[in-house]
């Protein structure tokens, strides 16, 4: 069995050395320790003598750097010391290790502009005084220019690295606000949605409800010589009636809230003679949706495959919205173009298919082509379909686009059950 490639092995040890920055360091004090040590043993004499002061000092420039990121500072001020000692304590000529370069690296990187340049100037002054009373000027000139060179260096990359840190943060955190701003856009979507499709359902129920109340009144009238528990029967379904559309009522003004201006629009449409009489679009009204379609140049062919039968007035509804927005968004993205719709009436579920050429429009400008944030059209299309237990696909199809839908039987006849 293959393993995982080398890149992602990289990237998850750079994440946990990321969580890890003491470990980090304590494994970068304990390198320099180690080759400090070997040279002293393998003979070197420009380190030092071999006695308990210079190992002591040595030790002084590697170990505290484990803490370089905890307390700057004072670790550069440690090293930096161990430093000025060994230098003193050794011959004419020494060597040292990068601790104290090292830590004037991390005040650079972790510390403000100030302490930074600060740091850097005594660095280098007391380098300059070292090499200048040990070897003298102008002998030791060359010494001191390479050394206040290197300090410079060292300080100048400490820098750069503060400031790429700064932008690969902000980077980041611009990039996780528009994340949550995408989360945020895409919650108000499926809410708003999700109340338009409670607004029409609402609707749906209502009308079966209103037919309730109007044969349960007209029962009462034509029964008054009836036995009293049939009137009291009739009365009890009466009341639920009234009590169900009361409950509904209340319904939609909750879910209404979030979107007033939406709502009170829709209010006043409703309130005209007509939308009150207009029935709720179902598939008998998919003809008329068509001929609107062709009406602006597009093509549209429709197919109905296997008997029809039946359905609940709420997945007709899903249906015929589904193929609204469809064909809406052919119109936006594929226009004169040719559209093929095909209802198909499965033994458990109807099937609903929109595909359309591509057209003469594009694709790739559409809120569709957005990774991770599907267009408002879709996130409807899902809503409908999730209330019946189906499922919806959307995508390319060759130069064009697909719908695909898939509405279950099963779920809405359910639901009447229950509600018998």
């Amino acid at each position: 069995m293959a393993g995982p490639p080398s890149s992602l092995v990289r990237s998850s040890l750079r994440a946990r050395l990321d969580r890890n920055p003491l470990l980090v360091d304590t494994l970068l004090a304990l390198g320099l320790t180690a080759v400090s040590l070997v040279t002293v043993a393998a003979g070197a004499r420009d380190f030092g003598g071999v006695d308990a002061v210079s190992l002591a000092l040595i030790l002084l420039q590697t170990l505290p750097l484990a803490f370089r990121r905890v307390a700057p500072i004072p670790v550069f001020l440690v090293t930096m010391a161990a430093l000025i000692g060994q230098g003193f304590s050794a011959g004419a000529s020494f060597n040292s290790s990068i601790g104290a370069l090292v830590a004037l690296f991390t005040v650079a990187e972790q510390c403000d502009r100030r302490t930074g340049i600060v740091t850097a100037v005594a660095a280098a002054a007391a380098i300059s005084g070292l090499i200048a009373v040990k070897v003298g000027v102008p002998e030791g000139l060359a010494g001191l220019v390479q050394s206040v060179v290197t300090v410079f260096v060292v300080w100048v990359v400490g820098t750069w690295a503060q400031e790429r840190r700064r932008y690969i943060g902000t980077v980041e955190e611009r990039a996780e606000r528009a994340e949550r701003d995408r989360e945020t856009r895409t919650a108000a979507a499926v809410t708003e949605e999700r109340e338009r499709i409670a607004r029409e359902l609402h609707d749906v129920v209502s009308h079966h409800v209103s037919v309730i109340v109007i044969q349960a009144g007209a029962a009462l009238r034509a029964l008054d010589r009836r036995p009293a528990d049939t009137r009291a029967a009739l009365e009890a379904i009466d009341a639920s009636g009234r009590a169900a559309m009361a409950d509904m009522r209340r319904m939609l003004g909750i879910l209404g809230r979030g979107t007033a201006e939406t709502t009170r629009a829709e209010g006043a449409a409703a309130a005209t003679a007509d939308e009150a009489l207009a029935p709720m679009p179902g598939l008998d009204r998919l003809g008329e949706l068509l001929e609107h379609v062709r009406a602006t140049g597009q093509g549209v062919e429709l197919s109905v495959l296997g008997d029809a039968r039946p359905l609940d007035p709420g997945l007709e509804l899903a249906a015929y919205r589904i193929v609204q927005e469809a064909l809406t968004n052919t119109l936006k993205h594929a226009p004169e173009g040719h559209v093929t719709v095909t209802l198909r009436y499965d033994p458990d579920a109807l099937l609903v298919e929109v595909v359309d050429d591509g057209g003469r429009g594009r694709r790739a400008d559409s809120a569709l082509e957005h990774a991770g944030e599907p267009g408002r059209g879709v996130i409807g299309m899902v809503e409908r379909a999730a209330l019946f237990g189906g499922t919806v696909e959307a995508g390319r199809h060759g130069r064009g686009f697909r719908v695909a839908a898939r509405l279950p039987f099963d779920a809405a006849e359910a639901t009447l059950v229950a509600a018998s």
